[in-house]
């Protein structure tokens, strides 16, 4: 698992590096704020859905959470390590760590 910096997202959205962003927040905190992109898949169903949604075992996937402290993206990068999936990383700060760091989301609120 690798750990992502909210700067290193980022520049390679700006660059247009081909990935896959998963939000685990619950969906009504989804609908509010999310990096743009992200995909919600809430980590109280992630073991059930993730296997629908993210296919391709080879795919450069980023998940995270709401913050750290939750380990929600830490989590959720374990879980799919262990299924196999082979490039793999979570958001240093999560959400939270994205809007300190100056970054827009997308959804009802900037803050």
């Amino acid at each position: 698992m690798m750990d992502v910096t909210p700067q290193r997202l980022k520049e390679e959205l700006d660059k247009g590096t081909s990935f896959l962003i998963v939000d685990l927040q619950e969906t009504e905190k989804y609908q509010h704020a999310h990096i743009p992109g992200a995909v919600n898949i809430s980590m109280e169903t992630f073991r059930e859905q993730y296997p629908a949604v993210l296919k391709d075992k080879a795919m450069s996937i980023v998940v995270y959470g709401e913050y750290d402290e939750l380990h929600k993206g830490s989590d959720a990068a374990a879980m799919l390590e262990e299924a196999g999936y082979t490039r793999v990383g979570h958001v240093v700060g999560g959400l939270h760590g994205w809007q300190e760091a100056g970054y827009i989301v997308e959804g009802g609120w900037e803050s």
